[in-house]
C-alpha cells in the first residue's frame, strides 16, 4: 500500500507559521520577480484566481485590496519542508521525497484502522511540531495515492487528514468523478488531445485499448493508465530524485549591462549548482553558461547565447565550476547589450563514487573533495554561503524584484539566519520581511 504525505498550500501555509494574521484571509505567494502566483490559501481559490496567475491580473477575479501578496520566500520553504519530512521519515519507512511538498511511502500490510489512527497521529504531529497542515492518501499504486491524497485535502468531511481509496468499487466511482487533466502525469496539452477523443474522466481512460494508448501516446502513459487501473508501476518506473542535468538559474530584477554584475550572478549560479552536486554523490562532466536579453524591451537589441565547456576530469568542487563557468561567459559576452537572465547547467552527470582520472590533470581531487567537505559542514551549520570564494562577496543588481515584503520578526530572523534590513517601526498590518539571498532556483512543485 502507497501513502502520500502533502503539505497543503505549502507556501502560504509556511508564512503563516509565522504571521498567523494571515489565516483566514486571501493570501497569494508570487513567483519570481513577483511575476505571477505559485500558491494560494483556500481563501484565495474560493475567489476564483487560478494557479499562474499574472499578479497584474488579480484584479480580474477579485478586489485586489482584499489579497494579501507576498514573494516568495524559498530558503523557508525549504527548511520547513526538512522538517516536516524529518518527522514523517521517523515515522514511516522508506520515505521518498518527491518535491518540497511531497513524499511518497510503503505502508506494511497492517491492519487499516490501526494504521489510520497511526497516520491520523502523524498529521497531527507535523501541525503541532512544524505548524504545517499535512495530508495523507493511501492506494494501491502512487498514481492512485495522488488521487487519494486530493481527495483527504479537499473533502471537507474528512477530518483527520487521511484518506483510503482500497476497494474497487470505492476507485470506480472515484475515477468517473476525476477530471482526466488533474491525474498525475496527465499534463494541460496531453489532456487536450484525450479530450479530443472523448475521454474526459480517468475511468474514460481506464476503458481506452492499453495497446492503443502505447502506440498513440507513450509507454509512460500506458503505465499511469495501469496505475490507475491498480497494477503497481514502482518497478517500471521508480521515485526517482537524481538528476541527469542541474541547472540554476534567475531572471534578474533589472536590465543588467555591466559584465561584472552579470559575472557575480553567474559565480553565485555555479556555487548553487556545484553544491547541489555534491548533495546529490554526483560529478559533472561539463559546464553551460547562457545569457539572454529581454525580448519585450525595444530601446536595447536583444542577445542571446550559451557556452558548453568540457572538464578534463568531471568534478563537483566549487572553483573548478566556477571556474569553468566565468569561462563560458568570457566566450559569449558581449559589449552593447542589455541582459535579462543568465543561468549555469552542470551536464554529463555522473552518479557514484567512481571518477574516470585524467593523467595529465595537475589537480589533487582528493584534496578538493576534503576542502568542499569542510565548507559544506560549515555552511550546513552556520548557514549556506557563510563561506564561499571571494568573486561571490559582491552583491551586484541582478536580485529578483520582491517588493510584496513587510518588517522582519526578530524570531524569524533567528530562525532562518536570514538578512534582515528594518528601516522604520513595523505597522499593524505589515507581514514579515527578509531577503532571500539564495540562488536556489529550484521551484517546488506548486501546493496544489
Amino acid at each position: 500500500m502507497y501513502g502520500l504525505v502533502d503539505c497543503n498550500n505549502f507556501f502560504v501555509s509556511c508564512e503563516r507559521v509565522f504571521d498567523p494574521r494571515l489565516n483566514g484571509k486571501k493570501v497569494v505567494v508570487l513567483s519570481n520577480n513577483d511575476g505571477c502566483v505559485i500558491a494560494r490559501s483556500n481563501e484565495a481559490k474560493a475567489a476564483g484566481i487560478p494557479m499562474g496567475c499574472p499578479a497584474f491580473k488579480i484584479k480580474e477575479y477579485t478586489d485586489p485590496r482584499e489579497v494579501i501578496q507576498l514573494s516568495g520566500r524559498h530558503i523557508l520553504y525549504r527548511d520547513l519542508s526538512n522538517r516536516v519530512m524529518n518527522i514523517m521519515g521517523e515515522l514511516v519507512e522508506n520515505l521518498q521525497q518527491y518535491s518540497v511538498d511531497e513524499a511518497f511511502f510503503v505502508l506494511p500490510h497492517e491492519d487499516v484502522e490501526t494504521s489510520h489512527r497511526a497516520m491520523a497521529d502523524a498529521v497531527k504531529r507535523v501541525k503541532q511540531y512544524v505548524g504545517i497542515p499535512v495530508s495523507i492518501g493511501f492506494a494501491p499504486t502512487r498514481t492512485l495515492a495522488k488521487i487519494a491524497n486530493h481527495i483527504a485535502k479537499r473533502d471537507r468531511r474528512i477530518t483527520d487528514g487521511v484518506y483510503w481509496l482500497v476497494r474497487p468499487e470505492a476507485i470506480d466511482i472515484i475515477l468517473r468523478r476525476t477530471p482526466i487533466e488533474d491525474v498525475w502525469g496527465i499534463g494541460r496539452r496531453l489532456s487536450a488531445k484525450l479530450q479530443a477523443r472523448g475521454i474526459v474522466t480517468a475511468a474514460d481512460f481506464v476503458k481506452m485499448p492499453p495497446s492503443l494508448v502505447r502506440s498513440q501516446y507513450s509507454v509512460t502513459l500506458e503505465r499511469t493508465q495501469r496505475e490507475l487501473m491498480g497494477h503497481d508501476c514502482q518497478i517500471a518506473n521508480p521515485v526517482d530524485i537524481t538528476h541527469k542535468t542541474i541547472m540554476t538559474s534567475r531572471t534578474f530584477g533589472k536590465m543588467l549591462t555591466d559584465r561584472d554584475e552579470v559575472a557575480d550572478a553567474v559565480v553565485s549560479f555555479a556555487e548553487r549548482t556545484a553544491r547541489q552536486l555534491r548533495a546529490e554523490n554526483s560529478v559533472a562532466g561539463a559546464i553551460m553558461t547562457y545569457v539572454r536579453g529581454d525580448h519585450f524591451r525595444q530601446d536595447v537589441p536583444f542577445y542571446s547565447n550559451s557556452c558548453q565547456l568540457t572538464l578534463d576530469t568531471p568534478a563537483s568542487d566549487t572553483m573548478t565550476i566556477v571556474r569553468m563557468a566565468l569561462m563560458a561567459l568570457n566566450n559569449i559576452w558581449r559589449d552593447g547589450f542589455g541582459y535579462r537572465k543568465a543561468g549555469v547547467m552542470a551536464l554529463d552527470v555522473q552518479h557514484g563514487g567512481g571518477i574516470q582520472l585524467n593523467v595529465f590533470d595537475p589537480e589533487d581531487h582528493g584534496k578538493l573533495r576534503r576542502l568542499m567537505t569542510s565548507i559544506d559542514s560549515i555552511n550546513n551549520m552556520y548557514g549556506t554561503r557563510s563561506v564561499k570564494l571571494a568573486p561571490g562577496i559582491q552583491r551586484g543588481q541582478w536580485a529578483s524584484n520582491q517588493s510584496h515584503q513587510g518588517v522582519l520578526s526578530k524570531t524569524l530572523h533567528f530562525y532562518t539566519g536570514m538578512t534582515c534590513y528594518v528601516n522604520k517601526p513595523a505597522p499593524a498590518n505589515a507581514t514579515p520581511q527578509y531577503d532571500d539571498t539564495s540562488t536556489d532556483t529550484q521551484d517546488p512543485d506548486p501546493d496544489e
